[in-house]
């Protein structure tokens, strides 16, 4: 289980995250969302141990973010907004050369690509350059490489952004295959493609959980209006269901 308690975050003088309590378990989807400048991705590179933050703890399973922060790393899968890939490598070839560098035995390299492929939708490219490839098929390049070494936490960045419906159905598919071993949170702005898979909505705005919400307890319209009012309302914050 993701146990993360009281963060809090600052660019020098000037905060982003304030005092962030939540927990996530394996078999759980939590999208993330909330108005730009929220501190949406700031969270992600704190939760993907890429910042420290100031105060607070996170835990996954017992392992302490500060304490352990390399065994940390190795349990979780992140993809960032910008997604950085390198165009001249096929996409077999770069996903090997993120397994090997992630240290995986070299008798499993194989496998974990076959399945990353599998899972992404991308056994058909994966002997096309990268440099070839739409947005859309990059995106899932990224999520492969997230997926690669079967992560007890995957951590999703805007994911859906620039996605065309069939893409986004893909990585919706590949997320709930995901979930069944792994906590998922995804970003984003989509919510009402993100309600498709998602178990849970947090709702972050000026640096702070404004409202969480269990997506069974709610009908889809009214989940989106209580979403969308507490957005044009920052100051109505809630929790409901957490």
């Amino acid at each position: 289980m993701l146990d993360v308690a009281h963060i809090s975050f600052a660019y020098g003088t000037r905060p982003i995250l304030k005092d962030i309590t939540f927990d996530v378990a394996p078999g759980e989807i939590v999208a993330l969302t909330g108005p730009n400048g929220a501190g949406k991705t700031t969270l992600l590179k704190v939760l993907a141990c890429l910042l420290m933050q100031d105060a607070g703890t996170v835990h996954l399973h017992g392992v302490d973010t500060l304490q352990r922060p390399i065994k940390y790393r190795r349990t979780i899968g992140y993809l960032s907004a910008h997604n950085p890939l390198y165009n001249d490598m096929t996409v077999e070839e770069y996903l090997t050369y993120r397994v090997r560098l992630k240290g995986e035995r070299a008798m499993r390299v194989r496998r974990r690509i076959n399945e990353a492929l599998s899972a992404s939708g991308l056994t058909d490219v994966r002997d096309t350059r990268i440099g070839l490839l739409s947005h859309g098929y990059r995106k899932r390049v990224g999520l492969a490489d997230a997926l690669s070494t079967f992560p007890k936490l995957l951590l999703l960045d805007d994911l859906l952004a620039g996605l065309d419906r069939p893409q986004r159905a893909a990585c919706g598919a590949a997320l709930s295959a995901a979930s069944l071993r792994a906590a998922v949170i995804a970003t984003g702005h989509e919510l009402d493609e993100m309600l498709n898979w998602c178990t849970r909505v947090i709702v972050l705005n000026r640096g702070r959980i404004a409202a969480m919400f269990r997506t069974s307890d709610f009908d889809r319209a009214e989940l989106i209006e209580q979403v969308d009012r507490l957005l044009a309302d920052p100051d109505d914050a809630q929790e409901v269901s957490a």
